[in-house]
């Protein structure tokens, strides 16, 4: 597996070209930009990791998203537990998580510890 991208405007460019080849609404190809930007920020942020592989597909009608990287066990979709207080009373740090966890339908978080290779998968 070759993780090409370094940067969050690799993840757009391979959105733009995902969302032009399936004809995708405005509306979700805005989401995956949010939810990219949230979690490879994220993870360029916070682990030593030099770069990450994206790909983007439709199953089932479903767009699938997957981010894997090297890097030691950080799971970056695990959002701080929300209680029913609005957003602008909730404390700084994971708002972003909590945005990332509303709009997708499913995440799942694997890490292989044999390979240090953290995965993520989000189905919208």
């Amino acid at each position: 597996m070759k993780f090409e991208q370094h940067s969050l405007q690799d993840a757009f460019e391979e959105i733009q070209k995902y969302c032009q080849q399936h004809n995708l609404s405005k509306a979700l190809c805005y989401n995956l930009h949010l939810i990219c930007e949230e979690l490879v920020v994220n993870l360029l942020k916070y682990t030593q990791t030099t770069g990450y592989d994206l790909n983007i597909s439709l199953k089932g009608g479903e767009t699938v998203l997957y981010i894997r990287y090297l890097a030691e066990k950080f799971n970056p979709v695990k959002a701080p537990e929300r209680r029913q207080e609005s957003v602008e009373k909730m404390k700084y740090g994971g708002l972003g998580l909590v945005l990332v966890n509303s709009l997708a339908t499913e995440i799942e978080y694997q890490y292989d510890e044999k390979q240090s290779l953290n995965v993520i998968k989000i189905i919208l």
